[in-house]
């Protein structure tokens, strides 16, 4: 079997870890004050559920793998807040096509939504339809993850087919034997006795499912919430590009709680998606038709070359939008005008060509539309293509209807975004997608396109501004009309100039006369200003040439004399940051954990005797604690008593002291531990207890709050470790930090991640990218980056985005320390900025100590700061010692 890549991109890891941190806070404290301690947002319980049940969203942008985010979910809530080995899952999807889509890839042992689940819980897995799980045998129940997949529709006690789901069933009566009267009482009755329904609903009720509801936003009525009430869910965690983020519940809005938004900066740095997405605009739809079609046979150029390259196939593909047909309008330019259109004015082979709308669904009979022997390459569609469909080789969206709605483009837009393998390409125009629409206003469409980013595909406003950016018409003065304006020279020897006149001789009239080759400077002369079509033109015409993009880019910039800045600037230089290094055995390394922790980490050898002061049983009598509500009603602590039903949902034979502390062990992530030494430290820990009087009945009725006080007393001796080690290393070893160039990380615009765009009213001139990331309109750190910016000495800076892959970092003995700020300076010094606030500086003395040793080992090539209370002078003074 060929090896999984289970690797997941750095949005996906920083969002299930918020998902974990979550939940390990409610764990502690309730779901709405680990909410507010993780977001500072408000929560909002889910309506009609059990009060206290965890109920969030994670917020993925189209295209960004939310499926596989699910998957991994699931073992994190297993271990994190369930507490149990064998969760049930209710994983509820919006149609029909993605069921099936989703059960044949979580069946799959060789797909990574399988992988994912087999990851935390091997090969005790069950995968079932809702007609299958009307049938499920108990040991598929109790006996590892099992998971459900249907749609929430199925479920509706007013569908024929929902009510099957709270109907008596003989093959399900196992389930019920044996409960005690706690779990009975919690069940619904067969009319007029004590006996549980024997009912999928019953049995879904007992074992307090996870839901996991994909594409949430098709299930967010008040009818939909009270359906899941009836499971009686442990949690309910939304996976959606679009959340619901109003909340009137007369009008049947309820607001998702959005514990973790995915930025399409972060899907672009991992190259997820095709960005940015040129728009070009014309009345006529047959030259709009037109110019997709040059745009398509240009990018097929462009994949030739790209394959001939690196090996890597690309058809591109044209998604045709028609509009829909009209018994009162006889002119809509319907899908059998579109096709007509293309097969009868433009040649267009019938092989190539998939119309999936209306009595035609051809795509249902494309085994793999990916495959070099497939020949289709457009395909027409009205409002969307077939459900759950995806092909990342769809780069065209080319709409014909003049009055195209905002709702059609967000249904159809996200087609054409996916990049193919997650892979930037050699080519610029490969790494793009285009959209050409039959309108009147460049302006207006635009605007629709972006609203169908943010409203559709999950993009945040501001970088759906920067992702389709208009350019309005500019009047240019009459002495400029001839005037001859020089590109950069093409230094790719590569590419002669008999293949750029070959290309040339290709341009339409209208560009072919106001573009000049010259051979001796191997550069482009274009006549007057450049129009936007005629650089889409020129480019896409000029899409095998690997600098064509970038060249092209910059003549339209001169031509049409637009002012840029240090973003838009195409000649600034790179901005290359040396990280800091440690010499080992006379090898300079990146300097990591490595160098001072010494792997596996001997935890058996630590003292366990601290669990007697950490671990107290505060009351055996009942599973949770007993508070009274607001409403003045007596409750049990939600989360106890969840965990408690769950652990009597599975009957579970006595308990020994080897079985306790594997029970334990399962549930403790300690990749820096062996088992044997996590299993000898935690038999330590229950022999202290032990002799401190707790016995094997207590310890195993608590063995939750044991295990939650054995996690805390293990990560506390790893801080100490970690600490000691990293101090001594500093003692011993000074001599040995450097900094090299070898060893360095660059900041650009392709890799710049970040969680939300800055969006306040000032203006920023010498930030290195378009967008500024995670800075707050007003405040200290704010006030700082004003400061840098107004600064003569800094030629450009860049906001240092926390916690991602292309940021700056230096190793602190627990984590990595991304500082606030970088700055590159007109000598060529690295400023680094750390800014903390007063109340703060004390406790910062690492971050101080691992700055100055890499500005020292750089020879004073690299300067670090942490001014404190609006003390921005001391930049001033770092910069001029």
């Amino acid at each position: 079997m060929a090896a999984i890549n289970l690797e997941l991109k750095e949005y996906q890891q920083a969002a299930l870890g918020r998902f974990k941190s979550y939940l390990e806070q409610v764990t502690q404290f309730t779901a709405k004050t680990a909410f507010v301690l993780q977001t500072d947002m408000p929560y909002r319980d889910a309506p009609f559920i059990v009060e206290g049940t965890p109920y969030v969203c994670l917020r993925v942008p189209t295209g960004g793998g939310k499926t596989i985010m699910g998957a991994h979910a699931v073992g994190i809530a297993a271990k994190s807040y369930l507490q149990a080995p064998n969760p049930l899952v209710l994983w509820l999807v919006p149609s029909d096509a993605i069921l099936k889509q989703t059960v044949d890839a979580l069946k799959n042992l060789d797909h990574p939504y399988r992988a994912a689940l087999a990851k935390d819980f091997g090969r005790n897995i069950t995968v079932l339809t809702k007609a299958e799980a009307l049938a499920m045998s108990r040991a598929d129940a109790e006996g590892g993850a099992c998971i459900i997949v249907s749609t929430i529709q199925s479920f509706r006690i007013e569908e024929t087919d929902g009510r099957k789901v709270y109907e008596d069933s003989g093959q399900l009566m196992d389930h019920f034997s044996g409960l005690t009267d706690a779990q009975a009482a919690r069940l619904e009755k067969v009319e007029g006795t004590d006996r549980p329904v024997a009912s999928l609903a019953n049995l879904l009720r007992l074992h307090h499912p996870m839901v996991i509801v994909d594409e949430a936003h098709n299930a967010r009525t008040a009818l939909s919430f009270d359906t899941l009430a009836r499971f009686d869910p442990s949690l309910i965690l939304e996976l959606t590009a679009t959340p619901q983020t109003t909340h009137n519940p007369a009008k049947d809005e309820f607001a998702s709680n959005i514990l973790y938004s995915v930025s399409a900066a972060e899907l672009k740095a991992e190259e997820m998606i095709k960005l940015p997405i040129r728009l070009t605009t014309d009345s006529d739809w047959r030259k709009t038709i037109g110019g997709a079609l040059d745009c398509q046979a240009a990018l097929e150029e462009a994949a030739k070359a790209e394959q001939a390259e690196t090996g890597e196939y690309i058809r591109p593909l044209i998604l045709f939008q028609a509009q829909s047909a009209s018994a009162a309008d006889k002119t809509r330019l319907t899908w059998d005008v579109i096709e007509r259109h293309l097969l009868d004015d433009k040649s267009i082979p019938e092989a190539q060509i998939a119309v999936h709308t209306g009595p035609r669904k051809d795509l249902d009979d494309i085994a793999d539309i990916t495959d070099p022997a497939c020949p289709v390459r457009y395909i027409i569609t009205v409002q969307k293509l077939k459900e759950g469909w995806d092909c990342p080789f769809a780069y065209v969206l080319c709409s014909v209807a003049e009055q195209v709605s905002q709702t059609a483009i967000e249904q159809i837009l996200g087609r054409v975004l996916r990049m193919p393998k997650a892979k930037r390409k050699q080519r610029d125009a490969l790494n793009r997608a285009y959209a050409y629409v039959a309108a009147k206003s460049f302006d207006e469409t635009a605007q629709r396109l972006k609203d169908g980013l943010v409203e559709g595909a999950g993009f945040n406003k501001l970088e759906a501004d920067q992702i389709i950016a208009p350019q309005g018409d500019i009047g240019f003065a009459e002495d400029r009309a001839d005037y001859h304006y020089e590109s950069d020279p093409i230094s790719d020897e590569a590419v002669t100039m008999e293949d750029i006149s070959a290309i040339f001789e290709k341009l339409p009239p209208s560009v072919k006369s106001r573009v000049k080759l010259d051979p001796d400077s191997r550069s482009l002369a274009f006549r007057g200003p450049m129009s936007r079509e005629s650089r889409n033109i020129l480019q896409l015409a000029m899409a095998k040439v690997p600098q064509a993009e970038k060249i092209i880019d910059r003549l339209y910039a001169k031509s049409n004399q637009f002012q840029t800045s240090a973003a838009t600037e195409d000649n600034k230089p790179p901005f290359i940051v040396p990280l800091l290094g440690f010499r080992k055995q006379g090898e300079l390394e990146l300097f990591s954990k490595e160098h001072f922790l010494d792997l596996p980490w001997r935890l058996d050898e630590c003292d366990a005797s601290a669990i007697v002061e950490r671990f107290k049983v505060v009351d055996e009598s009942q599973h949770g604690q007993i508070d009274v509500s607001e409403q003045g009603k007596v409750q049990i602590d939600f989360v106890k008593r969840l965990q408690g039903d769950l652990a009597e949902a599975v009957q579970e034979p006595s308990w020994t002291i080897p079985r306790l502390v594997n029970w334990i062990d399962s549930g403790i992530s300690h990749p820096d531990v062996t088992k044997p030494s996590a299993v000898l430290f935690i038999s330590s820990a229950l022999a202290a207890l032990e002799k401190a009087g707790q016995n094997l009945d207590v310890l195993a009725r608590n063995k939750y709050d044991l295990r939650r006080a054995l996690i805390a007393l293990i990560k506390d001796l790893r801080g100490e470790r970690e600490t000691q080690n990293y101090d001594a290393l500093f003692a011993a070893h000074a001599q040995d930090f450097a900094v090299n160039s070898d060893l360095s990380m660059i900041f650009d615009e392709a890799t710049y991640a970040f969680n939300q765009p800055y969006a306040g009213a000032t203006t920023f001139n010498k930030h290195y990218t378009p967008l500024i990331g995670d800075l707050k309109p007003t405040g200290e750190e704010f006030d700082c980056a004003v400061h840098l910016d107004r600064m003569e000495a800094v030629r450009y800076w860049i906001r240092n985005v926390e916690g991602k892959r292309g940021s700056f970092w230096l190793q602190l003995p627990h984590q990595k320390f991304y500082p606030d700020f970088v700055a590159m300076l007109h000598d060529g010094r690295i400023l680094v900025i750390e800014y903390k606030g007063g109340h703060l500086y004390e406790s910062e003395r690492p971050k101080r100590t691992i700055g100055s040793v890499w500005a020292q080992a750089s020879g004073r090539d690299c300067l670090f700061c942490m001014p404190t209370d609006r003390n921005f002078n001391l930049i001033n003074q770092a910069i001029e010692i």
